[in-house]
């Protein structure tokens, strides 16, 4: 592949786990945006509890990211809002929490939600905000982007379609067309079409605690993928999955114009961005995806480098992985890359 030239077109998830300007500092010329939950909303992840240190570091690093041209993308992506739903409540908690963003000075240019009542909220009190549809609406194609083509002006691919090149040729087609700008996740260690995911994500707006022990209780784990690798050690599936390797992303610049990485609630995630921001990873795949899977392939990894020159052209894993028939080309490639440590 010839050299890349870098492009302005990551979006980081924010982390509190590592100091997060030092380690975006190195990559600004890679990093187009910031998405993050503000305090006290419910978003698709476990939130930390936002003391006032905590909340003062959120604000001081928004501010810097502002500073440094980085795009700020608040979420209220929580796939589940109970009673609140549709309701004068919820309005008034998106409208207080937008404008207590810009009494902060860190009112945000885009925000992402899974709610077509909370698009519909922004889109009537903030007509300059950039409003996103969240992958968790798992949109797969341009008819439903169609429906909704006054709510949205952005949208995220399809995970379980975004390996396969007819689909994206197409969607990125329609995009150029209508004015919408398209985004994609590209380290999603979700199994293909989970049939836990929605399940899982609606937990978020709940009792996690209680949602643990009573898993505990009854032998069940919302985390349908540890259980496939760890318990069942389906290991192969994880070709099969929808993460993009940061050597490929470039041939999917023509095509998508943001490309998300997830860092919010994840080890490392300097080490993710590092990746990703310089297209290059020597090391494990499985340490770049969230969720992180290493702990079940131990101690065996999945080598970024032993990955054939054509994997993300060639189709395997891409269209054929969505119906997989278990021809074993899968297997060669898994063969090739599923290494054992050292010592």
């Amino acid at each position: 592949m010839k050299e890349q030239q870098p492009s302005k077109n990551l979006s980081v998830g924010y982390f509190y786990n590592e100091p997060f300007q030092a380690s975006c500092e190195p990559w600004l010329s890679r990093i187009r945006e910031v998405f993050f939950a503000w305090p006290g909303v419910l978003s698709c992840r476990p939130a930390p509890e936002f003391t006032e240190e905590v909340r003062q570091r959120l604000f001081d690093d928004l501010r810097w990211c502002r500073s440094k041209g980085i795009l700020l993308d608040t979420l209220f992506n929580c796939n589940c809002y109970g009673d609140l739903a549709i309701s004068p409540d919820l309005a008034d908690i998106v409208t207080n929490v937008l404008e207590e963003m810009g009494r902060e000075e860190v009112f945000p240019e885009i925000v992402t939600t899974t709610s077509p009542f909370i698009a519909t909220v922004i889109r009537q009190h903030f007509p300059d905000i950039r409003i996103r549809a969240s992958v968790n609406l798992r949109v797969h194609g341009t008819i439903g982007f169609e429906a909704v083509t006054e709510l949205f002006d952005e949208f995220y691919v399809s995970r379980e379609h975004q390996r396969e090149w007819p689909y994206i040729r197409h969607v990125a087609a329609w995009a150029k067309q209508h004015g919408k700008l398209l985004g994609m996740q590209v380290n999603s260690g979700c199994l293909r079409e989970c049939p836990f995911q929605t399940f899982h994500d609606n937990l978020h707006g709940h009792n996690r605690i209680r949602q643990s022990e009573v898993g505990k209780q009854f032998d069940f784990s919302v985390f349908r993928c540890q259980t496939h690798y760890g318990r069942d050690k389906q290991y192969e599936d994880i070709l099969r999955a929808t993460w993009v390797r940061p050597e490929d992303v470039p041939l999917w610049e023509p095509y998508i114009s943001v490309f998300k990485i997830a860092t919010r609630r994840i080890a490392n995630p300097g080490r993710i961005l590092a990746a990703y921001a310089s297209y290059n990873y020597d090391g494990n795949l499985l340490e770049l995806l969230d969720p992180i899977h290493a702990n079940c392939f131990a101690p065996y990894i999945i080598d970024n480098k032993s990955f054939p020159q054509d994997w993300a052209t060639s189709g395997i894993g891409a269209a054929c992985a969505e119906n997989c028939t278990h021809c074993g080309r899968c297997t060669e490639v898994f063969r090739l890359v599923h290494k054992k440590t050292q010592g």
